[in-house]
């Protein structure tokens, strides 16, 4: 019977392998996709013939086995996504250099950097995406390589980047995501590179010409850099082969002849943030193939040339957001899939929208007229993605969303639309962020809304909206985790049933007419507390990916899940002020301008990780609870305007982060508490409390001899006891630093010998040349007075 020589056991739930005598002779072993831990190396290490190993998306962890130094018949190892840890160096030295060819080890925890790789004279690929690399490259490697494909990507590498010339087969360099800085490497010799990719580090210069002479070129990326550099058709006139460029967010500036006939024909083209304008660049009419072109920030201010639509009948992704591209658009052709005129100057009617496009972001522009859903547009059953938010829009919204069941995100806000919201808004069962802010909506919100069971961001705020708040918002939207009611006309009392949102970290009903108490199961909004706020983010962040995964506008940063999408208008510090980026942390509850009444809601004390607190301008009364202290990550606290009395909490200067406190118009009395942190605000503050008194305020306390406003030096006048129990204490503190610090100098030169000679030699020379100064001194000036 011949031995076994490939064995492949991927894509199981394994956790171990019977030994036998047979398995020693296998030449080809695929294990990836299985549970398999480091104990599967014993087993690995008697296998002295194998030649490919494949142990990826297992549980491996720690270090190979110096015995793997004896496999000499390996060529390719794969031990990509396990939690393999140590020195990427150690690593490579336990493993055949003799053999070796291939190996990938991406998304582990190695850590140290890459020394000179050429001493494995046979390898061709080595891939090591994803670890803790850190430190620097060598300057320049000893000997030639074969290398052909090097990845270093996503790491923590920095400094220069190193000279590249002995390595004439390489074909992929992968080198982004990390820190270096200086200028783009010298790949002169590197004539067979394919794909360059130096994108998210800190470059800063241009100053080789030797990318203009990589004529095999087909993949260049140098994006999110600081390269400033002025790029003309000289720099790019040998990239014969180049098909996809990407210097996105860069100081580039692209002067080049209107006349200038590229060499390429570019199948993706992205300079966003890059200086283009403001002319509308000619020189890319020619490039018939291109399916990505984003000219976004890049300072254009003109129209869209006539030959435009017609030259480029491939593109299926158009991004030219953030110019000042003017005039009028009368449809949006058919080939194109997503396209993004965001943040221009185009007007008039809204274009004829092409059935086959899945994302319109035309939001920021002049567009006028109705927003008519035509017979085209009916059948866009694939459009995901619409954003038509601050233009000109008016009449009634269109009632005919039951065609676009596969939308997940809708926002007409800053507009003028008028009437109700439609019923059909209801079929939108994919729909994730719904935003109708700042319109002329009235009526009541439709009872369909509650079948958009996936909605996860909501704002009507800035309308004219009214009714009582439905009890189905918290029955049935269980994904909420933000609402916004702003500026309605909503009365009554809210439902306990909005408790039932666990995820809901955003809500502002500020502004309208509710009243009654405030729920007290409030403290069951669990995605505000400490021990639920990195897995809530860590979920948000999980279903944001999955709805859109394959949205091109829809994350600016994947590694986060933060989307320019989630946006909310939020009364923070005391300014209104649009937040977007970082809205998922935005943690925030604005009950302001209502009709609320009874005590401080109780259950508001509990949410531990809540940020921002609004509360003013409604009748709540009674005591402000010390239970208030435990909210440590508050930056915003405002109960302003109520009927709140008794005491202001001592514990509040708990409130580290507080940067914004207005406790003004209410009943409280009493000193102001003395600690820094509630001494910093403003009196305008603390005003409209007739009994409240000292500092800032001007008015004085019972026992306080002047009225000041600045705390009076010590002049050993009778003081309050809490500034006298505070001196007493500032004085124990000194003391105690004083000589924690000097006892801990002192038996650190006692225990350590070098740094009690290196100490005592410091004293010794600065003793020298302090009496060899006083001896230069005194003999000039004799020398003066003799004279």
């Amino acid at each position: 019977m011949a031995a076994l020589k490939n064995l492949d056991l991927s894509n199981n739930q394994l956790e171990g392998i019977v030994l036998t005598n047979s398995l020693f002779h296998i030449e080809t072993l695929k294990l990836d996709n299985n549970n398999f831990t480091s104990a599967i190396f014993a087993w690995v290490s008697n296998m002295s013939g194998i030649a490919f190993l494949d142990l990826s998306y297992n549980q491996l962890e720690g270090m190979v086995p110096n015995s793997f130094h004896n496999l000499s018949s390996l060529q390719t190892a794969d031990f990509t996504h396990n939690n393999l840890t140590g020195n990427l160096q150690d690593l490579l030295y336990l493993l055949p250099e003799a053999t070796l060819q291939t190996l990938l080890i991406s998304e582990n925890q190695l850590t140290g950097t890459l020394s000179d790789i050429t001493a494995f004279s046979f390898l061709e690929k080595l891939i090591v995406d994803s670890n803790q690399l850190n430190g620097y490259l060598p300057k320049e490697f000893k000997h030639k390589s074969i290398l052909r494909a090097l990845s270093l990507s996503n790491n923590h590498l920095q400094g220069s980047l190193p000279n590249f010339t002995g390595f004439s087969f390489l074909e992929d360099l992968y080198l982004n995501d990390n820190k270096f800085s200086g200028s783009l490497p010298d790949i002169n010799g590197c004539s067979a590179l394919k794909s360059l990719d130096l994108s998210g580090n800190q470059l800063s210069g241009w100053e080789t010409q030797s990318i203009g002479r990589l004529t095999n070129l087909y993949n260049l990326d140098l994006s999110r850099n600081s390269i400033k550099s002025t790029l003309n058709e000289h720099h790019l006139s040998k990239l014969n082969n180049l098909q996809l460029m990407n210097a996105s967010f860069n100081s580039l500036t692209f002067n080049i002849s209107s006349e200038w006939l590229p060499p390429f024909n570019l199948a993706q083209l992205s300079l966003a943030s890059c200086r283009l304008g403001p002319k509308f660049p000619i020189w890319i009419r020619n490039q018939t193939e291109i399916s990505t072109l984003d000219f976004s920030n890049t300072q254009i201010s003109d129209t869209i040339p006539m030959w435009f639509w017609d030259n480029f009948t491939k593109i299926w992704t158009l991004d030219l957001s953030s110019n000042k591209i003017s005039g009028t658009l009368s449809s949006i052709p058919l080939h194109i899939d997503a396209i993004n005129l965001s943040s221009n100057y185009f007007e008039g009617p809204l274009p004829l929208i092409s059935p086959l496009c899945s994302e319109i972001n035309l939001s920021h522009n002049n567009f006028s007229g109705k927003l008519v859903l035509s017979k085209a547009e009916v059948f866009s059953l694939s459009l995901r993605f619409l954003d038509l938010s601050h233009n000109l829009l008016f009449g009634e919204i269109p009632d005919s969303w039951k065609y676009f069941k596969d939308l997940i995100f809708l926002n007409l806000g800053n507009n003028n639309f008028s009437g109700r919201i439609p019923m059909s808004i209801g079929y939108l069962d994919s729909l994730n962020k719904l935003i109708l802010r700042n319109n002329r909506l009235d009526g009541e919100l439709p009872e369909s809304l509650r079948n958009c069971t996936n909605l996860g961001f909501v704002d009507f705020g800035l309308n004219g909206l009214s009714g009582t708040v439905p009890a189905w918002i918290g029955q049935d939207l269980p994904q909420l985790y933000g609402l916004v009611l702003k500026s309605n006309k909503f009365y009554g009392s809210l439902p306990d049933d909005l408790c039932h949102l666990s995820d809901l970290h955003f809500l502002d009903l500020s502004m309208n007419r509710l009243s009654g108490n405030v729920p007290q199961c409030f403290s069951s909004l669990i995605a505000m507390t400490n021990h639920r706020t990195k897995t809530t983010d860590h979920h948000k962040a999980s279903l944001y990916r999955r709805k859109c995964s394959e949205i091109t506008y829809c994350t600016s940063n994947i590694d986060d899940g933060v989307s320019f999408l989630d946006e909310a208008l939020a009364g923070w510090k005391g300014k209104e002020r649009e937040y977007r980026g970082n809205f998922p942390y935005l943690k925030m509850i604005d009950l302001s301008s209502n009709k609320f009444t009874g005590g401080f809601p109780a259950g508001i004390t509990r949410l531990v990780d809540l940020k921002g607190l609004n509360l003013s301008r409604n009748q709540f009364d009674g005591k402000v609870p010390v239970q208030i202290g435990r909210l440590l990550q508050l930056e915003v606290l405002d109960l302003s305007g109520n009927k709140f009395s008794g005491d202001i909490p001592r514990n509040m200067s708990d409130l580290t982060f507080l940067a914004y406190l207005d406790l003004s118009t209410n009943n409280l009395s009493g000193r102001i508490p003395l600690e820094v942190q509630l001494q910093t605000f403003n009196s305008s503050m603390y005003e409209g409390n007739p009994g409240l008194c000292g500092l800032p305020l001007t008015k004085r306390c019972p026992g306080d001899k002047t009225s000041v406003k600045v705390p009076p030096p010590s002049t050993g006048n009778e003081v309050d006891e809490d500034e006298i129990l505070y001196e007493r204490w500032l004085y124990i503190s000194a003391a105690l630093g004083f000589s924690t610090s000097f006892w801990g100098i002192c038996v650190t030169l006692l225990v350590n010998r070098r740094w009690r000679h290196a100490y005592f030699l410091f004293l010794t020379n600065l003793k020298d040349q302090f009496y060899v100064f006083m001896v230069v001194r005194i003999a000039r000036l004799k020398v003066r007075l003799q004279g």
